[in-house]
């Protein structure tokens, strides 16, 4: 990977927004806190600092990526069908809780949507490794900081619903439940078993 004057400052941007993130879940609560943080499963919070940008009903910008199982790079390509994009990376407490949920709805869904991870944090060997010892089959990919620039992505984990046309439908950050999967599929995609 070439480090770029642009990879530099979205990684320089991206320490300092976790700084925040982990900064801001260890305030005391006052009276108007709600508690929430990225660690509660399905929590959506307001954007702002640390907090994902609302792009529903933009279209998926896809640039060009690294795929863990082969090392090829690619440009994800939009096939026809909804696509569920997990950000996720190894050491990510929710991230890790949540990934059976995703490989499991990957393969009941197989047909019908494509689940699709990407890693801004890992090594390629370091991420095949994490996905092969939980038994992860659905494609995964690597990103050297342009994916998570284009999809504006500052927490993590954070999933897109994207439907055929990778239009995004639904933007969830914070850790899914395999029902959160089932519920957003069936009422922002129109996909049920």
């Amino acid at each position: 990977m070439r480090w770029s004057r642009k990879k530099v400052v979205v990684t320089t941007s991206l320490i300092v927004l976790f700084a925040s993130v982990i900064g801001g879940c260890s305030h005391s609560s006052s009276s108007d806190d709600t508690g929430a943080n990225l660690t509660v499963p399905g929590v959506n919070l307001t954007p702002g600092i640390g907090t994902n940008a609302n792009n529903n009903g933009k279209k998926f910008l896809f640039v060009e990526v690294q795929d863990v199982a082969t090392g090829a790079n690619v440009t994800i390509v939009p096939t026809g069908k909804p696509m569920v994009i997990n950000f996720w990376f190894s050491t990510c407490t929710p991230c890790t809780r949540e990934m059976p949920a995703l490989s499991d709805a990957a393969e009941k869904y197989g047909d019908k949507v494509n689940f699709i991870g990407i890693n801004p944090n890992d090594t390629r060997e370091n991420a095949k490794a994490f996905l092969d010892n939980l038994g992860v089959k659905n494609a995964s990919y690597i990103d050297d900081g342009d994916q998570l620039s284009a999809a504006e992505v500052a927490t993590f984990p954070t999933t897109f619903f994207l439907n055929a046309q990778g239009v995004i439908v639904k933007m969830q950050s914070g850790e899914l439940k395999p029902e959160d999967i089932t519920s957003i599929l069936a009422k922002s995609l129109g996909v049920t078993l």
